[in-house]
């Protein structure tokens, strides 16, 4: 059931050992939200923890450092922040009743007790740090940090069409509350793994173009993967380099998942709602970037095939 802002306000200030949920294959926003809530939760002198994810990866584990619990009990105030959808829960939270779901995707499912969606904010960080301002909170540095990692990775650096003045002003707040942000910054945009400048050299020499050069496609499978020693952190936001090349409105990457029986598919673009062609296959997101699974040999096929029919070809 969705709820006001105000009423999710209220629900904070009564929850009590509250643990704190994220998505698969996490992602700054998710975890920064997580971190930030957790921190504000404690600075009101309640219980409260983030449940650990297995798939967290060392370029956002320093926002966890001992906030992090093993698993939920009875009578937990379960909160979710950055789930669109319950099927985006880890193994280990899938079967947990959830109290309060945060988020700002358009495709936001609300399948929580309660649910906060705002799908105007470009990050659900940013739903994060109003709350935390509602509640009368001292915004540290450590919540500033989180949710300055939150916004920065969901905006792309606040270069992505889902950009603010809001989300320019939460950033300019967490630098004044003494956000780590140059070196977020650096660790998130600039700093490049050999493995990871292999994987960007394989996308731009082997995508393919179609659509009359509008659309682009790439396959990451698991073997080549493995073959350069690459990580979650190496593959993470991939799909964006297509669109960065002049002409190319939707940028497609397959990615093969660790057990080579499916594909994650991530989904950027210029001016095409991509999270409409990803919903044809069970997935959502935003307008300018969202994701789906597909299983089967032939997801690029079908995937190129959804694609240009979109576009029109």
């Amino acid at each position: 059931m969705k709820i006001t802002f105000e009423q999710a306000v209220q629900e904070l200030q009564e929850a009590e050992n509250a643990v704190i949920l994220t998505h698969r294959k996490p992602d700054g926003d998710t975890l920064g939200s997580a971190a930030a809530l957790c921190r504000g939760l404690r600075a009101m002198g309640k219980k409260a923890w983030v449940l650990k994810n297995p798939e967290v990866t060392p370029r956002y584990r320093w926002l966890l450092e001992g906030l992090e619990k093993d698993y939920a009990e009875g009578g937990d105030f379960i909160i979710s922040t950055d789930v669109a959808d319950k099927a985006l829960l880890p193994d280990n939270a899938g079967g947990l009743n959830i109290s309060l779901a945060f988020d700002h995707h358009p495709s936001f499912k609300d399948f929580a007790e309660k649910g906060f969606c705002d799908p105007g904010s470009a990050s659900c960080g940013e739903i994060i740090f109003r709350f935390i301002k509602a509640l009368g909170l001292e915004f540290d540095k450590d919540m500033a940090s989180a949710v300055y990692t939150a916004a920065a990775t969901d905006t792309g650096c606040f270069n992505f069409d889902n950009t603010t003045a809001f989300c320019h002003e939460t950033a300019a707040e967490c630098i004044r509350a003494g956000a780590d942000y140059k070196r977020i910054n650096y660790n998130c945009f600039r700093l490049k793994t050999k493995a990871r400048v292999a994987l960007e050299g394989y996308i731009y020499s082997h995508m393919s173009l179609t659509c009359g050069g509008r659309a682009a496609c790439a396959v990451l499978t698991r073997d080549f993967i493995e073959s350069i020693g690459a990580d979650d952190d190496d593959t993470d936001n991939l799909s964006s380099l297509m669109v960065q090349i002049d002409g190319i409105e939707v940028g497609s990457l397959l990615t093969q998942t660790k057990d080579r029986m499916a594909f994650k598919v991530s989904m950027r673009s210029r001016n095409v709602n991509v999270s409409e062609i990803c919903a044809l296959f069970g997935g959502g997101g935003h307008v300018s970037a969202a994701g789906c699974t597909i299983e089967g040999a032939a997801a690029k096929e079908r995937i190129e095939r959804a694609v240009g029919e979109r576009l029109g070809f």
